[in-house]
């Protein structure tokens, strides 16, 4: 099979839906409760956040790979990684910029906006629904629970993990679309006698 098929377009519809409704809800999460200075749960944020967003990105990245790899679509594997190093290369200019002290991280440093790490996990929450729709809500439960690390765990103010579940979302619709566009094929039709 080296075609994407239709379960692809309608894992695309559900992953917008996700990313809106999950969106909402970690941007609510974050502005309602923003540090809550409780410090079991700043050391489970910043492990989250940390060693947590590291293995959430390996393992996504490893599904697409094993998923691509099986279905003899081997450019899937490559767009993947031209969608990580977008990532990258997004968020890095961006904090390159000198917006001003909101850019800043809560302590002070530059390199706050926007979430990295949001922007990464929306992006693959994104691709992995439209690829996996009966998982979706795995995918954007992770996605969630990093963004809300990154304020917990005081590395990002909550405009700043806002903006990234922005930025994770128009990438991964980005990315999907050139996915399905590429790989896609006609519609399947029954012909009736």
């Amino acid at each position: 099979m080296n075609q994407m098929d239709l379960k692809q377009s309608n894992g695309f519809r559900l992953a917008l839906e996700l990313s809106i409704i999950t969106g909402a809800i970690t941007i609510a999460l974050v502005y309602m409760l923003g540090q809550t200075g409780n410090p079991q749960l700043f050391t489970f944020a910043t492990q989250l956040g940390g060693m947590g967003n590291d293995i959430f990105l390996l393992v996504t990245n490893g599904i697409i790979f094993a998923w691509a790899w099986r279905n003899n679509m081997r450019g899937v594997i490559g767009l993947t990684l031209a969608m990580d190093a977008a990532v990258w290369a997004l968020v890095q200019s961006i904090k390159l910029i000198p917006f001003g002290a909101w850019a800043l991280r809560p302590n002070g440093d530059i390199g706050g906006f926007p979430s990295g790490h949001t922007t990464h996990a929306f992006a693959m929450a994104f691709a992995l629904t439209t690829i996996f729709p009966r998982f979706g809500w795995v995918w954007y439960l992770g996605a969630g629970i990093i963004g809300w690390s990154r304020v917990e765990s005081a590395w990002h103010t909550p405009f700043q993990v806002t903006a990234g579940v922005f930025f994770g979302i128009a990438v991964g619709v980005t990315f999907v679309k050139y996915l399905l566009k590429k790989y896609a094929g006609p519609p399947h039709t029954t012909e009736q006698a």
